[in-house]
């Protein structure tokens, strides 16, 4: 069998799920050939992890071209779908695969309603329609566009399998309402990261030890609430600002979004004691590790809420607490595991509630939210399609 993994963002769990894949191969050997096509700057930004897919005889290494890369910037969602499959089908053709994992599917299911290639396809579905809101007609519409888009992906069938991160609710739901057997649980691997050796996030960030530091870490944006997490400093009673360090980690999608961040970042730190930081990076896994180990709790107000999230992951792997949205499956998850504060809806205010209101001892997490989600499972399950 040859079989062929398309993923050529670079950002978050794009990563950690190619290395997952890497490092099981490079333990378990078969006759199988297997195809890695990945971001052009994947081998700079990630050097070891390319270095052990150097070293595995039957695996096979391909960085796309930055041209290649420039033909999806700035188009559209429709656009994007079919001009990404096109990439992804020229190489499935040129090494002759038999299976193509899409480890980001959702790119490809408008293109997946229209083409029959002679491989098979799998993929992990992010995202999906079955949790989302259907308050107002725009949501109603979106709604009912992803559903019918998932029906008639369903009847393609050269799809074999379609994996859910986390949620056993929505692969019931999916299987039963288009009566097929394609979807499929995943647990969301949680890495079994390494600290770095000295690293010290008040030294490292010059932040008051007397200050609890609050994480919100990640691909940062409106999205994410990344906004209202910088607004929230403003709605702390003064006697407790000086307490508090909101510490952001990660980088944002353009220019735009980076200077209203800093403008907002500004506002809040003139108008507040609260100790405001952005390390605008994204941080080796190393000292992700780091910074999840030694915060005080994790800021996830995230309002797409309807999907798993990585980060949830790190932070139960740290023993922390979070704060995020009370809805979707990031509410079932984290009120079935006791995993954190839940607030109504986001916004500053809630936010700013939730920092203060409530206590974020660490305790004896669920073990078993964790030993589920074993990275070399997942790679197992994605390698055994």
């Amino acid at each position: 069998m040859k079989k062929l993994f398309f993923d050529i963002q670079i950002t978050g769990h794009h990563t950690e799920y190619i290395s997952h894949l890497i490092d099981y191969l490079k333990v378990n050997e078969d006759a199988n050939e297997y195809y890695f096509i990945v971001h052009p700057a994947f081998s700079l930004k990630f050097p070891i992890i390319f270095s052990k897919a150097n070293d595995i005889k039957n695996v096979t290494w391909v960085e796309i071209k930055n041209e290649e890369l420039k033909t999806l910037q700035h188009i559209g969602t429709i656009k994007k779908s079919f001009v990404e499959y096109k990439l992804m089908h020229r190489y499935a053709k040129r090494f002759k695969v038999n299976h193509v994992c899409l480890l980001y599917f959702n790119t490809f299911q408008l293109a997946c309603l229209f083409f029959r290639p002679t491989y098979t396809i799998s993929g992990i579905l992010f995202l999906q329609f079955y949790r989302m809101s259907k308050n107002t007609l725009k949501e109603k519409l979106k709604y009912y566009r992803k559903y019918f888009t998932t029906k008639l992906y369903t009847l393609n069938p050269h799809i074999k399998k379609i994996f859910i991160l986390n949620d056993k609710q929505t692969v019931s739901y999916l299987n039963n309402e288009f009566n097929t057997k394609i979807f499929e649980m995943l647990p969301d691997p949680i890495p079994d990261l390494k600290p770095l050796d000295d690293f010290d996030i008040y030294d490292y960030y010059n932040i008051d030890r007397k200050s609890k530091i609050f994480l919100h870490i990640g691909a940062l944006g409106n999205r994410k609430g990344t906004f209202e997490v910088i607004e929230s400093a403003l709605f702390l009673p003064k006697e407790k600002q000086k307490e508090i360090t909101i510490l952001l980690v990660g980088c944002v999608s353009n220019n735009e979004i980076e200077t209203l961040m800093l403008k907002k970042i500004a506002t809040s730190s003139k108008n507040s004691d609260v100790n405001i930081v952005w390390d605008n990076q994204f941080v080796s896994n190393a000292q992700m590790k780091s910074l999840f180990n030694q915060c005080h709790a994790v800021l996830m107000p995230y309002k797409n809420a309807e999907a798993s999230s990585g980060i949830l992951g790190h932070a139960v792997a740290a023993n922390k607490k979070v704060i995020a949205t009370s809805g979707g499956l990031l509410k079932d998850l984290i009120k079935e595991n006791n995993l954190g504060v839940l607030i109504p809806k986001v916004t500053a205010k809630t936010i700013a509630h939730a920092l203060i209101k409530n206590s974020f001892k660490t305790d004896v997490l669920k073990r078993k939210f964790i030993a589920v989600r074993n990275p070399r499972f997942f790679a197992s399950k994605l390698i055994s399609v």
